[in-house]
């Protein structure tokens, strides 16, 4: 990448944002037990990306141990489907591990999607072309391009280190290739300021406003303006409302290539 990246985008793509899977704690809705259940030999699902209310908990859905946004590419293996009740509430969930079965649970059947995901597909909820698109809109006369989106949208792995795979830096090369990584820039509004986007999820302010708002100080950083990269091409990717880490965007620029 170029001179383009901030400092901060430059440390984030070599080594990760850096998100911790951790532990939650126990909710006090009473202990469920299996009143019915059926078995399944593994059948692949993933996390669909529609709620980040999503968990995988323990076995008697006392304890979140981990929330699934924080593993948004990982295929979880459906061995059995339980319908389960506390005696008041009643729900059907599906008995879970990962591939290389480090993780194990309990996960809502409502969260989940049938099939794995292959490299560079993600899960349905948290692409918003409408945000997207929003995002391009602002540089005008830039035009659309399938690799810096397929590059941007990666973002959504590479802020959840808690995963396996190749760090935004590489996967740019993969997809790029070495010429085009050089010459290729971006902007990312990513800070791990505390309070940084209360605006914008407590609906104070406009999502088009506050990226454009914040875009514009790191331009202005650079000497330059949003009309600067007219002809450039572009990709872009927005973490949606639904998210936990709505407010934080990647947008991914190249200039015309000479030949």
């Amino acid at each position: 990448m170029n001179k383009l990246m901030t400092g901060l985008l430059a440390g984030v793509l070599t080594c990760g944002l850096g998100f911790v899977a951790q532990s939650y704690p126990a909710y006090a809705t009473g202990v469920y037990t299996s009143i019915k259940s059926k078995t399944y030999k593994n059948v692949p699902y993933h996390w669909n990306g529609q709620s980040s209310h999503a968990y995988l908990w323990n076995a008697n859905l006392t304890k979140r141990q981990h929330r699934l946004a924080h593993w948004p590419v990982t295929t979880w293996y459906v061995s059995k489907s339980l319908k389960m009740s506390n005696g008041h509430k009643t729900g059907i969930f599906y008995k879970v591990t990962n591939a290389k079965k480090s993780m194990s649970g309990y996960i809502g059947k409502g969260y989940l999607t049938k099939g794995a995901l292959t490299k560079g597909t993600y899960p349905t909820g948290l692409i918003d072309s409408k945000l997207n698109q929003s995002l391009i809109n602002l540089f005008p006369g830039t035009t659309p391009d399938k690799q810096l989106q397929q590059v941007a949208e990666y973002y959504i792995h590479a802020v959840n280190t808690t995963e396996p795979g190749d760090t935004y830096y590489e996967y740019e090369g993969a997809v790029l290739g070495a010429e085009k990584q050089k010459k290729a820039g971006g902007f990312s509004t990513y800070t791990a300021a505390p309070g940084a986007y209360n605006q914008l999820r407590q609906n104070k302010v406009s999502f088009l406003k506050f990226e454009r708002d914040w875009l514009q100080k790191d331009l202005k950083a650079d000497h330059k303006t949003f009309s600067d990269f007219s002809g450039w091409s572009i990709g872009a990717y927005a973490f949606p409302k639904n998210s936990i880490f709505y407010g934080i965007i990647m947008i991914e620029l190249l200039p015309p290539m000479t030949k």
